[in-house]
């Protein structure tokens, strides 16, 4: 057994080790991605990925970790810009996401948190029992791990000084994987670590009684008046909360942006201080404000958290931010600014050109968190980007030369490391603690093989040696002290070959993956997230997926994405809720949606199949009728939905026209963009829809109809005469009940539209309704795999039994053991209808299934083997350029598909034929299920092994030098593409 296999069988679900988990686990608010995609080969993307549960868990990772000698790095909620969660040496990432549990104990004012928790739940938390938090992070949504391992500033730090003065214990497990409680000086071993000696597990985080936040912002007008009012602030002994000195482009860039009060242009000193001591903060404030020629003004509280995010979301919107932060005493605030300027330009002139800002909190020992802003000129997938990032260097030197210390060590400032952990660790000088000789001692008597979180804090020694290159990189692009300008005219430019191949796969939804700041704001608001907290459901998650790809490439020379994971990844609700919150603006349910339609664009059309009616339903139909039901191919794999809205009809006394399951609305072609697809649909059910109303079972359906119709009738010149109507709506106006039941409701992704409207009439009829939200990845169930069963698990756990809306997602929920009907049925079974129960699909044996794949997986290698000789002959016209090649073997490519796609085909057939009984419809269901199953298996087929083989008999044959790395990424492209070629020709009729 080996380390995959024993984590697999230890975790089961907790586990993975898939592309998407391991890629969307690659980035933070910084720039580690960037540096790699410049050249400088650090393995971020971890092997395997964990999410343990509880302290047990925790436990054996470490003793499986130490078995195997493999790393660790643990991973919160990934919003810092050191690398510090980000792997340096691959190996297992945990995931603590779901180790988020938090107590309050009231008689010690002490919240007990779980490492994953985030400060905002803390906080919540602490309000219902009347209590806060003393402070947190400038990140109030990342994790209670994340911030006593880094031991931060942050909002509160003025009063209550750093995170870990504010830390009663913390229970970690030791790199031996034993629990341990760390209490007083103890907590020198934890606090500042960065995960280094040891996995956190929780910790106990001192609160104050709950008060309502006032503030007050002194506006002025120059640095030199704002440097004034930091030192008349400390002379006067103002017992505030929190204190942010803002410069002036920050200023102005968060009240364009965010609407705060701040005074544009101006730098603002925002005063927060609990309410109940206004009667003393407010007179000396403006007896400061007085002395040193500020403004004043109230200020706001609400939300104050959020705009440290909007700081890097606003300063982002014209390039890449480079954001450096450390600590100074406050003295030396006008040299600091003085050596930047000599390097970047001049202060509070924040442009891609030039210049920088600050951003400073203070700390009560008369000590200024100081975050410096600068922008870069370049995309951050420039070749020359390397150079605009030494400018992190060059600040980060003057922070050092004016006796200060870097906030975070990370995997960038090794050599600052004990400057960082002592000079500035003030909690624990009071009671004569070197943190740093602590803390080193420990990690090399307790784990002498860098297995916890190597590469970060201490200088590597035999682990992740490649992030020493960082500095030695950007120190030589400093060498040219022309700035880094000269450097930049006379190196190589343009796009990094990561990022257009990327871009190959994921289109436009590359750019703004890159736009992303990793705030992780999106992640809290996510529906989804909250009931499968795992890194690729939430927005941030999926856009880190897609930075992580262009890392791949850059590390390995090659990539290969599967369509399920793109498919896994944008299998969302769509609800849009991440949109409102995201600092930098982008439009992430949109994107997610364009990702499913390019999925859905290459998935084929199926074999019809029509479920036949019974006779006891002939009085309800009538093809006169001027009421039609459009059952539609979307209940092919739920029947009994169909069943039951005939007998409602039936007690109804309705007549209806039947359109049946063999028909095709259009869906796919719809939110695919397949518009001539559409388009000849809607032209030949058109013809036969002559009826005044038009019911739709489906959501699927029921859009397609409503909106899909009405835009492109336009373009052909066609008028839809009927009203569409969806089926829940027009059975709750006719059927007379009395309700009193609670309701778990289904709301399906495309049943948004009416499903209010449902809810209404639902409870006008006495029915109390619980309104669930979260897609059940029904539509593309094959496509989407492992999260449709993780949603439709989740969902059932949580509610129990669900009513759905959709027959689809009944379908589903059904297929993983929850109790669920669609509202059609839980109506029929309310009014004592006896519906037909039919299950319509075949489950394909496991043997069968790997049958397939390896017919698939053989054929392919064989077909292609068969041409290697004539690729071989081509590959000098490789030096013509990847595009040009490509168009010279597409035909050889496309051959070897066909065959392949014919010798499956047979296989499948044949086995198929084996199941089926004589009955032509359960043929057709068998047949189709197969081909489903097929559907899948090619969605998420890697090619990698094949191609790199195939390479291999290429080169064996060739008398032509040629490069390895690009006869890769064509045979790749080429056979990605030519997929859904092979999936039509296996599912034709």
């Amino acid at each position: 057994m080996g380390v995959r296999e024993e984590l697999e069988g230890r975790f089961g679900e907790n586990f993975s080790d898939s592309l998407v988990e391991r890629l969307s686990h690659t980035a933070d608010m910084g720039f580690v991605p960037q540096l790699v995609w410049t050249g400088i080969k650090i393995n971020i993307i971890p092997d395997y990925v964990v999410y343990p549960k509880n302290v047990e868990d925790l436990i054996d990772i470490v003793k499986i970790a130490n078995k195997y000698n493999i790393p660790i790095t643990p991973y919160g909620r990934g919003t810092n810009r050191y690398g510090n969660a980000i792997p340096a040496d691959g190996g297992i990432l945990i995931d603590f996401s779901k180790m988020d549990k938090v107590e309050i104990d009231d008689s010690t004012k002490v919240a007990i948190s779980e490492a994953g928790a985030t400060w905002k739940l803390v906080d919540i938390a602490a309000q219902g029992r009347g209590l806060q938090l003393r402070t947190f992070p400038s990140s109030y949504d990342s994790t209670v791990g994340g911030g006593v391992s880094g031991d931060a500033l942050g909002v509160g730090s003025y009063q209550f000084g750093y995170i870990c003065d504010n830390v009663a214990f913390v229970d970690m497990v030791n790199p031996k994987g034993e629990l341990v409680r760390l209490e007083g000086k103890d907590l020198a071993l934890v606090c500042g670590a960065e995960g280094t000696t040891g996995l956190i597990y929780r910790a106990g985080i001192r609160l104050r009684p709950f008060a309502p936040t006032e503030s007050l912002v002194l506006a002025y007008d120059n640095f030199e008046q704002a440097y004034r009012g930091i030192g008349e602030f400390y002379r006067e002994s103002i017992p505030a909360w929190h204190v942010q000195v803002r410069g002036p482009a920050i200023s102005s860039y968060i009240a364009q942006n965010f609407k705060a009060s701040l005074a544009p242009d101006k730098w603002n000193m925002v005063v927060l201080y609990p309410s109940n001591v206004s009667s003393i903060v407010e007179p000396k404030l403006y007896r400061v404000a007085q002395s040193t020629g500020a403004k004043t003004f109230e200020g706001e509280w609400t939300g104050w958290w959020s705009f440290n995010h909007g700081v890097n979301a606003a300063l982002r919107t014209k390039g890449l931010l480079i954001h450096q932060h450390g600590l100074i005493h406050y003295t030396k605030i006008k040299d600091l600014v003085d050596g930047i300027q000599e390097n970047l330009g001049k202060l509070g002139d924040l442009t891609p050109d030039g210049g920088f800002d600050l951003d400073i909190d203070l700390e009560r020992r008369e000590t200024l968190l100081v975050n410096a802003f600068t922008q870069v000129s370049l995309t951050p997938v420039d070749k020359k980007i390397l150079f605009e990032l030494a400018k992190n260097t060059l600040m980060m030197e003057q922070y050092i030369k004016v006796g200060g210390s870097m906030l975070s060590v990370g995997i960038f400032v090794h050599k600052y490391a004990k400057n960082r952990l002592t000079a500035m660790g003030k909690v624990f000088q009071d009671v004569g603690i070197d943190r740093y000789e602590v803390m080193k001692k420990y990690k090399e008597e307790m784990d002498p093989n860098e297995i916890f979180n190597p590469g970060k804090v201490f200088e590597p020694k035999n682990r992740a040696k490649e992030v020493l290159d960082i500095v030695k990189k950007q120190n030589e692009a400093m060498r040219y002290r022309f700035g880094i300008g000269f450097a930049k005219r006379i190196a190589p430019g343009g796009e990094i070959e990561g990022y257009k191949v990327t871009k190959k796969y994921l289109d436009m939804f590359t750019d703004y993956a890159i736009k992303c700041i990793d705030c992780a704001m999106c992640v809290t608001v996510c529906p989804q997230y909250k009931l499968i907290p795992q890194w690729p459901y939430a927005p941030k998650g999926m856009f880190d997926f897609t930075k992580g790809l262009i890392s791949a490439f850059e590390l390995n020379g090659k990539i290969d994405v599967p369509e399920s994971a793109i498919a896994e990844i944008s299998g969302c609700h769509k609800c849009g809720l991440c949109d409102g919150v995201c600092p930098a603006r982008i439009p992430i349910s949109s994107m997610l949606i364009r990702l499913s339609s390019m999925v859905v664009r290459n998935i084929p059309e199926e074999a019809s199949v029509e479920i036949p009616i019974p006779d006891k339903y002939k009085e309800v139909i009538s093809e006169q009728a001027d009421i039609g039901i459009w059952f539609g191919r979307y209940l092919v794999d739920n029947p009994t939905t169909m069943f039951a809205a005939l007998e409602l009809f039936k007690r109804l006394g309705l007549k209806v026209k039947i359109f049946g399951t063999s028909l095709d609305s259009g869906f796919n072609d719809y939110i695919s963009g397949n518009g001539n697809e559409l388009i000849e649909k809607i032209r030949k059910n058109s013809e036969n829809i002559n009826v005044l109303e038009l019911i739709t079972i489906s959501p699927e359906d029921y859009k397609t109809f409503k909106e899909g119709y009405q835009e492109y009738s336009k373009l052909v010149n066609l008028n839809q005469r009927f009203e569409i109507v969806p089926i829940e709506l027009r059975l709750l106006k006719s059927i007379q009940m009395e309700g009193g039941e609670e309701i778990n409701l289904h709301v399906a992704c495309f049943s948004s539209d009416y499903a209010d409207e449902v809810l209404k009439r639902l409870r006008e009829k006495g029915f109390k309704v619980k309104k669930i939200e979260g897609c059940s990845g029904a539509t593309l169930e094959k496509n989407v795999g492992k999260r449709a069963d993780m949603m439709a698990k989740a969902i059932g756990e949580k509610y129990g039994t669900i009513i759905t809306l959709c027959p689809l997602a009944a379908a589903k929920f059904r297929s993983v053991g929850v109790n669920a009907k669609t509202l059609v049925e839980y109506l029929a079974q309310k009014v004592g209808a006896e519906v037909r129960t039919v299950e319509a699909t075949y489950k394909v044996p496991e043997s069968d299934k790997n049958a397939i794949l390896d017919a698939l997986t053989n054929s392919l290698l064989d077909s292609l083997k068969k041409r290697a000789s004539l690729i071989a002959d081509t590959v000098s016209f490789l030096s013509s350029g990847v595009d040009e090649y490509k168009k010279i073997i597409e035909p050889i490519i496309i051959e070897a598909v066909d065959e392949t796609a014919a010798n499956v085909r047979s296989v499948i057939s044949s086995l198929a034929s084996k199941k089926a009984s004589d009955d032509s419809t359960e043929k057709v269901v068998v047949f189709n299920s197969y081909v489903k199953e097929f559907g899948g298996l090619l969605m998420s087929l890697t090619l990698d092994s094949i191609v790199s083989n195939l390479v291999q008999e290429i080169k064996a044959k060739s008398i032509d030098e040629f490069s390895d790395k690009d006869l890769t990424v064509v045979l790749l492209e080429l056979l990605r593409d030519k997929l859904g070629r092979m999936r039509s020709i296996v599912s034709t009729k």
